[in-house]
C-alpha cells in the first residue's frame, strides 16, 4: 500500500508546553492505523491539525504526494478528511438529522430542503451501524452513547477518503462497539483510510493494521500489529512497565458484615424496575450491562437527580428519603458522573475552586470565603490524590482526562462521603492514568468507603470489583461473587439474562 498521508516534521507549541515535537509519521492508503499514547502525548493535537482545527507552528502535511494547507475544517472536508471527535461537537438544540447534515443540507427544486432524502440517507447510515435512532429527536435528549453514534454517523455520511476517529466508542457498549468495528472494516474494504485513537489496547490490537506510538509530543515509532504485543506497546506508552498494575489479579471472595446501602424494589418508569441489592461497607460493587440497561439511570436516581416511582433506600439500616442531590450529599453520598466535562467539571474555574466548590460550609462563614482554608483543602488533595498540575490556580480544562477525574474525586472526598457512586470512572483515560486511578479506588475502599462502580469496560469490572451486578433491559439479572464471576458468565447474563 502507498502512503496517503505523510506528517513531515510537525511541531506545535503552547505556552510552557511542546504538544508536538518534530513529528514525522506516514499513514498508508486503505489501512486502519491506530495512534496511541497517554493523555497529553499529542495524538489529538496531531489529528486536529489534519482536521483543520489547529495550525502547526512548523512542518507540513503531504496528502497523496502533494503538500496541502489545511487551514480549517472545511478545507479538511474538501481534501476528503472527516473526524469524529472525542469531545462531541453536536448542536444540542437541533434534531439528529439536522446535526448530520448541518451546513450541507440536501436541496430539492426551488432551494427547499429535501428532508425525505436526508432522512433516507441517515437511516441507511444508522442501519449500517446496527442501531435505530429517532431522526427527529432533539440531540440534547439522547444519551451520551446515542450522541456518540450521531457523531459517527455524521462522519461516515461524508463518504471521506480519510476518517479520523478519536475515542469513537468510549461511551459505547460491547455490542455497539462490535457493530462499529464491523463497519470500519467494511469501510476499509472500500478503500477508506481510518486513523483510530484509543486507550483500549485490546481493541487496538483487534482492529488496527499498524500502531504508532507518541509520548510527550514525540513520535516513538510505528509497529505492525501482527508483529508486536500489548506489553511492548504499554511499555513504550508509559516509559515504564505498568502491565502488572493494569492486570490486577483478584483474590477469593471477601466476607463483608455491615450493609452500607440497601435498595429495595426501586422502580423508575421505562428505565428500570424492581431493583434490589445491598452494598457492603468497604466493598467495591460493580454494575455491568449493555447501553440502555438502566445503569446510569439507577445511579442518578439513588443520588436524587431523578425521583423513583417507588422503592426504598436504606443507609446503614436507616431509611432515607432522597429527593435531590443535596439530600444525597447530606446522607453521605458522592457521585462521579458519566460525562465529567458536561456534568462534573466547572471548566471556567481553576483546580482549587473545582475541588472546594462542594465544601462551601467548611470554606465560608456568614457569606465570606475562607480563602486560606480553600487553598489548604486544595493543596491537601492535590498531594493526596496525586493530581499533576503546575499550580492549584491552573484552569481545570487544561488538565489531562485522568487529572480532571482526580479533581472530581478530590472534590467529593472533601465532603467526607461514606458511599461513592462512580459512573465510567476511567472513560477516555490513558493506560498510565488508569493504573493511578485504580490505586486510588482501592485505597478509598481500604480506607472505609463503599463504592458502587458502573463501567462499560468488562476487564475493569472483573479486575477491580469485589462483587458484580449485571443489568439487562432495566432489570437486575445477576449478582455474582468475584470467585465465580467470569467474563463469559457476565456477558451471558448481560446479553441473554
Amino acid at each position: 500500500m502507498e502512503n496517503i498521508i505523510y506528517f513531515k516534521n510537525i511541531t506545535k507549541k503552547y505556552p510552557g508546553v511542546i504538544a508536538l515535537d518534530n513529528v514525522s509519521v506516514s499513514i498508508k492508503s486503505g489501512e486502519i492505523h491506530a495512534m496511541v499514547g497517554e493523555n497529553g502525548a499529542g495524538k489529538s493535537t496531531l489529528m486536529n491539525i489534519l482536521g483543520g482545527e489547529i495550525l502547526p507552528d512548523m512542518g507540513e502535511i503531504v496528502l497523496n504526494g502533494k503538500t496541502v494547507h489545511i487551514s480549517n475544517p472545511h478545507a479538511a472536508r474538501l481534501n476528503g478528511i472527516s473526524i469524529v471527535y472525542q469531545e462531541l461537537k453536536l448542536c444540542p438544540n437541533l434534531s439528529v438529522v439536522e446535526n448530520i447534515y448541518l451546513g450541507r443540507e440536501r436541496e430539492s427544486g426551488g432551494g427547499r430542503i429535501n428532508w425525505t432524502k436526508m432522512n433516507m440517507e441517515s437511516r441507511e447510515v444508522f442501519k449500517s451501524l446496527g442501531v435505530d435512532i429517532n431522526l427527529k429527536v432533539t440531540v440534547r435528549n439522547l444519551s451520551i452513547a446515542e450522541q456518540q453514534l450521531v457523531e459517527i454517523a455524521k462522519a461516515i455520511s461524508l463518504k471521506s477518503d480519510v476518517l479520523i476517529m478519536d475515542e469513537p466508542n468510549s461511551a459505547l457498549t460491547l455490542n455497539e462497539t462490535e457493530k462499529l468495528f464491523a463497519n470500519l472494516k467494511r469501510l476499509k474494504g472500500q478503500g477508506v483510510t481510518i486513523i483510530f485513537i484509543s486507550h483500549r489496547l485490546e481493541e487496538v490490537f483487534k482492529i488496527a493494521d499498524r500502531i504508532s506510538v507518541l509520548r510527550d509530543g514525540r513520535y516513538l515509532g510505528t509497529y505492525n500489529t501482527a508483529e508486536t504485543g500489548i506489553d511492548e506497546i504499554v511499555t513504550l506508552i508509559a516509559g515504564k512497565k505498568l502491565v502488572s498494575e493494569l492486570s490486577h489479579k483478584k483474590g477469593k471472595d471477601v466476607k463483608f458484615d455491615a450493609i452500607a446501602l440497601e435498595v429495595k424494589d426501586l422502580c423508575r418508569g421505562k428505565y428500570f424496575s424492581h431493583i434490589n441489592f445491598q452494598l457492603y461497607e468497604k466493598e467495591i460493587l460493580g454494575i455491568y450491562g449493555l447501553q440502555g440497561a438502566g445503569r446510569t439511570e439507577l445511579l442518578e436516581t439513588i443520588f436524587g437527580m431523578e425521583n423513583p416511582d417507588r422503592g426504598e433506600i436504606f443507609i446503614f439500616g436507616r431509611r432515607v428519603h432522597i429527593k435531590s442531590p443535596v439530600d444525597a450529599i447530606k446522607n453521605g453520598f458522592a457521585m462521579l458522573p458519566e460525562d465529567r466535562r458536561r456534568n462534573g467539571l466547572f471548566s471556567n474555574l481553576d483546580v482549587k475552586d473545582n475541588i472546594g466548590i462542594s465544601s462551601m460550609r467548611e470554606i465560608s462563614s456568614i457569606g465570606f470565603l475562607k480563602r486560606n482554608r480553600l487553598l489548604e483543602i486544595a493543596r491537601e488533595f492535590v498531594k493526596m490524590i496525586g493530581i499533576k498540575v503546575r499550580s492549584i490556580t491552573q484552569m481545570v480544562r487544561n488538565l489531562s482526562g485522568g487529572n480532571q477525574q482526580k479533581v472530581i474525586i478530590s472534590r467529593w472526598l472533601a465532603t467526607k462521603p461514606k458511599i461513592f457512586l462512580m459512573d465510567e470512572l476511567t472513560r477516555g483515560i490513558d493506560v498510565g492514568a488508569k493504573a493511578e486511578i485504580y490505586k486510588i479506588l482501592r485505597k478509598l475502599r481500604d480506607d472505609g468507603l463503599s463504592i458502587l462502580l458502573v463501567s462499560s469496560e468488562l476487564p475493569e469490572i472483573m479486575a477491580e470489583c469485589d462483587r458484580i451486578l449485571v443489568m439487562r433491559n432495566g432489570m437486575l439479572v445477576a449478582d455474582l461473587s468475584r470467585e465465580i464471576a467470569t467474563k463469559e458468565k457476565v456477558l451471558r447474563f448481560a446479553l441473554k439474562g
